[in-house]
């Protein structure tokens, strides 16, 4: 677990990594070169939607997806996160990254985390289909029944290294704002492919999430629920796959479609306001790249 002092030096580490001479951006982003201090913003306009997983959580629709990122020498902006990246060796680079915990989206629907976590364009989400049915809890607790959860800034250590073709990617965060007090880390592998047909993405990543992470925002207090409905949230582990479609019809515009699945264990499924053990997300739509 990480303490207050190494917190403090992970956020000071990202307001001060945009004066590191050694700063370096990456080459590319999927099979799509970065060309440095150019901003790139893309709009893919389709149907889809993100389940929830909560009793009385919207589902989201999914009909605009915005990509907005930025490269400059020292420092990046990409869908949300900002930060700075360290070149290790040619195929190695350390990342800090802050960005907004993304749990909040569950419960509130307009939550601005939501706007900006779907990169249409260069394949980033991925979800299938589960013939899982949702659970039934004895007694369900609705979203609209229990405290509002709160919005938190993690900042993290991100590395990425491409090997065979592969990019693998570890990444650890931590709460710097004090909301949910935990850390949560993922370990993943991306591998992209050019067909006749298009291009195709499909990673896999294993998540894991502190207790006090999963008891903030899915644990239930005595305040909330009636006597013997309490939960405490445990360490959690979140399996996810994602796939990716995306074929150029000009310089500009194109057709895609990702799909998402993300595995919920026991540690969330325990709580009464948890009805599903899973999270599928999928869109299909066509995109224009303004710059």
């Amino acid at each position: 677990m990480l303490k207050t002092p190494l917190k403090i030096v992970l956020l000071i580490s990202l307001l001060l990594s945009g004066f590191a001479a050694t700063a370096s951006t990456p080459a590319c982003r999927g099979d799509d070169c970065i060309n440095e201090q150019q901003l790139y913003l893309s709009w893919a306009l389709g149907y889809g939607q993100r389940s929830n997983p909560l009793y009385g959580g919207e589902k989201l629709d999914l009909v605009i997806l915005p990509e907005i990122y930025y490269y400059s020498k020292y420092w990046f902006f990409d869908n949300g996160r900002l930060g700075s990246s360290f070149a290790l060796t040619e195929n190695t680079q350390l990342s800090i990254i802050g960005q907004l915990n993304q749990e909040k989206g569950y419960f509130q629907q307009w939550f601005s985390g939501n706007l900006l976590q779907f990169e249409a364009n260069t394949f980033s989400d991925m979800p299938q289909f589960s013939t899982v049915a949702d659970r039934q809890a004895p007694y369900p607790v609705a979203v609209s029944q229990v405290s509002k959860r709160p919005t938190a800034l993690d900042v993290g250590l991100q590395i990425d290294t491409v090997s065979y073709g592969t990019l693998w990617q570890l990444a650890y965060w931590t709460d710097v704002s004090g909301q949910h007090h935990g850390q949560h880390a993922s370990l993943g592998a991306r591998r992209g492919w050019q067909s006749p047909y298009g291009k195709w993405q499909l990673s896999a990543h294993i998540h894991w999430k502190s207790a006090q992470l999963i008891d903030t925002y899915y644990g239930l207090t005595a305040l909330e629920v009636p006597p013997g409905q309490e939960y405490q949230g445990r360490d959690s582990w979140q399996a996810e796959l994602r796939l990716n479609w995306n074929k150029p019809l000009t310089e500009r515009w194109s057709v895609l479609v990702f799909l998402r699945y993300l595995q919920l264990d026991s540690a969330m499924t325990d709580s009464a306001l948890v009805r599903s053990d899973h999270v599928t997300t999928w869109f299909g739509g066509v995109s224009y790249r303004f710059f």
